[in-house]
């Protein structure tokens, strides 16, 4: 691949924006996710396409080929995302998310650092409130 090779030529970084996770897994090292704006969660290409932590990322995955199991139908998010006209308050996930609880519209969910190099802005993953 092309830009690999760049990359490898000149010791440089490419920050590459795409909305196809298959795109990213042929150039990635490190991901990003971002919804309404914000990234959502960050991680190596390996733990964000193995384990993802945030909702959005999951449902981001199972809509695909990649996170598919074979011969199941291919899952839906379901909703619409949210308008951008104005800064979020609280989680812009929320109306769309099966996890939702009262904090998630209360506030913007902190970046929670999960691991080296790894975060996810949701109160999922948050060990402080994880049970609350």
């Amino acid at each position: 691949l092309l830009l690999r090779e760049l990359q490898r030529e000149f010791g440089m970084s490419v920050i590459f924006v795409t909305h196809d996770i298959g795109v990213a897994i042929e150039i990635c090292d490190r991901v990003a996710v971002m919804y309404a704006g914000q990234i959502i969660e960050q991680g190596t290409l390996r733990e964000i396409v193995r384990t993802p932590l945030h909702p959005y990322a999951q449902g981001l995955l199972a809509s695909t080929v990649h996170g598919a199991k074979r011969g199941a139908r291919l899952e839906t998010i379901p909703g619409t995302p949210p308008s951008l006209d104005k800064a979020p308050t609280a989680c812009s996930f929320a109306p769309r998310c099966a996890h939702t609880q009262p904090r998630c519209t209360a506030a913007l969910p902190p970046d929670i650092v999960v691991g080296p190099n790894r975060t996810a802005r949701c109160v999922l993953v948050d060990p402080e409130t994880a049970d609350a």
